[in-house]
């Protein structure tokens, strides 16, 4: 069984359509590959978001974000 690991490995503040500013957490899930050629090596395997308060994010289509459980849309601030 291949091994996995999640990272956080980015972070960016995001305005929800009322103004309000949340910080949205990356975190990179990696998984760990074995080679013929060599030792094993760790390859992302997806992205998953989540606000820094730990509730869940979704993202969407066009970069944007929405707030699992409230459904508030984020777009990036800056």
């Amino acid at each position: 069984m291949p091994l996995r690991q999640e990272l956080e490995t980015g972070r960016f503040d995001a305005r929800a359509e009322d103004g309000n500013v949340h910080v949205v957490v990356e975190v990179t899930r990696f998984i760990q590959m074995m080679t013929f050629a060599g030792p094993a090596g760790w390859v992302p395997e997806g992205k998953s978001y989540r606000l820094d308060s730990g509730d869940a994010v979704e993202s969407l289509d066009g970069g944007g974000f929405r707030i699992t459980a409230t459904a508030v849309t984020l777009r990036r601030a800056g």
